[in-house]
């Protein structure tokens, strides 16, 4: 440390004395032999290099200024950094972590207190403090920079840089339901700040939640659009429980894949979020990689992976919870091609068979929930430029089916980068159930913010789904169609939804500005506030209030009506043990995978 602040105190000096100077050497400025990259955490050593560029390019005061910054900023190479927690499980008892160090730094555990915002001080004292031992894998060597020019530009580095992590992952159970919670990871002399998040209650009345969605990370416009957003989204909903994500957490995937873009989107544009609760997420189309960046940065529930002979592309992109009077569905339809799949025959084995069952046999699990909400990054309907893909239409062949089998109340959705208001949808006539919505105001339509004018409504889900698209917490936007333009793409086959239009039963439109919405979940209805977010201090203007509501009870999916939870059934019945959903035949047990069982 102490030779850290001399090269501080050095570096100083160089910028006062180099102050009146308008050229300056490149070579002079902090020679690379003073900061090996070897010894700093990937981040902090990237941002000193663009901070270094930018001084080289730009002598000037405050890129200097900056350069000092940077060198004070910068963390050994025992650091950990990207952390998260996850939903992983029982929300009132368990809680996942995931977090990156440097390659061969393996060591480390995450530590908790059961105390809100809770100090490094409180954690040194010793006293109650809850340590998990985490499990290390080291990644593949992941593209960090890739070739787009504005990463080469903000990391000072060259075209295809590769780097190798260990990706921490530790679970936390048996915690003490309503309890707020202070984490940390790392090791000893090697911590993280703390981050806080709380279990559900024991008894969990009404909740809070945050929706952001799609924030592509990419260059500093988009990383500050997000980070804005979630700092506005943490000062306006202090009391949310998670924030659910429904992907596009950045913008090269695939063979142009950028690890530096998933490392700015947890160490600065969610970062207010992440440090205060945990995340729900799953995956989307931008984020396909072969590098597998998303499976080790989230440690979520991967049942659904283990169970099924043909995998998803990363882990934990599938799984659900309860949460109070809720079921949460989190899956993901990327991997809808990954068996027999028949655009022409609008068939998908894997969304039909895999998925849909994991849907039924998660809703059967969980009959008294009120409302079943699911949450994916692709659509089912939507309105904007992504409503003419290719396909939409298999998923609305396959899907539609389930959702209507599985009583779905609300569907969250990304993707679309617009706001968008849907439903609910009569899932067999696709189109709009107009006397279940009351209240609905109308406003002065507009063909960008708002092109249905109706704001605000109230929407019974009894006998569909509403679809829900909350624009984009980053800043790539869509705009949304106009009734002729869906009309016409109908007539020429770029969509399969007649009157498609219709079905924006409410708010339709661009915000203009990172977006956010604050979900309320109460034995009554389902309120949703929507905010833009207006400026760095977290300051924001509500745009959109709506609630969903349901009068009847929820069914059983097909073929698990005559469920009971005895295990002395008849002969072909299913029932329900141990929380598994089970099936007598021949008088054998098994699951619904088709394996033997065993029922004591």
């Amino acid at each position: 440390m102490r030779r850290y602040l001399s090269l501080i105190l050095s570096l100083v000096l160089f910028v006062v004395s180099y102050s009146q100077e308008t050229t300056l050497d490149p070579n002079v400025v902090l020679a690379d032999t003073l900061y090996e990259q070897a010894d700093f955490t990937v981040p902090s050593y990237t941002e000193f290099l663009a901070a270094k560029q930018a001084a080289v390019n730009d002598p000037s005061q405050a890129n200097l200024q900056n350069l000092v910054d940077k060198v004070a900023a910068l963390q050994g190479k025992e650091e950990p950094y990207n952390m998260v927690a996850t939903i992983n499980g029982d929300p009132a008892t368990r809680m996942a972590f995931c977090w990156f160090t440097n390659e061969a730094v393996e060591q480390g555990v995450v530590q908790l207190l059961a105390k809100k915002d809770a100090t490094a001080d409180d954690f040194e004292a010793g006293e109650d403090v809850i340590t998990v031992q985490a499990t290390p894998t080291t990644t593949k060597k992941l593209r960090y920079t890739g070739v787009a020019k504005y990463i080469i530009s903000a990391t000072g580095l060259k075209p295809n840089v590769h780097y190798i992590y260990i990706s921490h992952k530790a679970l936390a159970e048996n915690l003490t339901p309503g309890t707020d919670y202070s984490w940390r990871v790392g090791y000893e002399g090697h911590w993280s700040e703390p981050a806080q998040f709380r279990t559900e209650d024991a008894s969990q009345g009404d909740f809070t939640f945050i929706y952001m969605t799609d924030s592509h990370i990419m260059d500093g416009v988009y990383i500050n659009n997000a980070r804005r957003c979630a700092l506005a989204a943490v000062k306006t909903v202090p009391e949310a429980r998670f924030c659910v994500f429904p992907g596009d957490f950045v913008e090269d995937g695939s063979t142009s894949n950028s690890e530096w873009e998933w490392e700015r989107w947890f160490e600065e544009a969610l970062r207010p979020v992440i440090m205060r609760m945990p995340i729900v997420p799953t995956d989307g189309n931008h984020d396909d990689s072969s590098y597998l960046n998303y499976t080790y940065h989230f440690n979520t529930d991967n049942e659904f992976n283990k169970n099924y002979s043909n995998k998803a592309q990363f882990d934990g992109i599938t799984y659900s919870f309860v949460y109070g009077n809720a079921l949460f569905l989190v899956f993901s339809m990327q991997d809808f091609w990954r068996e027999a799949c028949d655009y022409k025959m609008m068939t998908s084995t894997y969304l039909s068979q895999h998925l849909g069952s994991w849907f039924r046999t998660e809703t059967a699990k969980n009959p008294d929930t009120k409302y079943r909400i699911s949450l994916a990054h692709y659509n089912l309907f939507s309105g904007s430029d992504h409503s003419t893909d290719k396909h939409p239409p298999l998923f609305r062949y396959t899907m539609l089916p389930v959702f209507k089998d599985c009583e779905i109340d609300v569907a969250l959705q990304g993707h679309d980068h617009t706001y968008e208001v849907i439903g609910p949808v009569d899932p067999d006539k696709r189109t709009p159930i107009l006397s279940a919505i009351t209240d609905r105001e109308e406003v002065e339509k507009n063909s960008n913010k708002n092109v249905t004018g109706y704001k605000g409504g109230t929407y019974c889900t009894n006998d569909g789904t509403l679809y829900f698209i909350g624009a984009t917490c980053g800043r790539k936007r869509y705009y949304p169609h106009s009734r002729t333009k869906m009309e016409n793409d109908y007539k020429n086959g770029k969509h399969d939804v007649e009157n498609y239009f219709d079905l924006f039963t409410g708010m339709f439109g661009q915000p203009e500005a990172p977006s956010f919405t604050k979900i309320t979940v109460t034995d009554d209805y389902i309120e949703f506030n929507s905010y833009t977010a207006d400026d760095d201090e977290g300051n924001v203007t509500l745009f959109n209030t709506m609630k969903v509501v349901r009068t009847k009870e929820h069914g059983l999916p097909t073929g698990f009506e005559n469920t009971t939870a005895e295990p002395n059934i008849k002969e072909g019945h299913k029932f329900l043990y141990n929380n598994e959903i089970l099936i007598r035949k021949n008088n054998k047990i098994y699951n619904v995978l088709g394996q033997e069982v065993t029922v004591n």
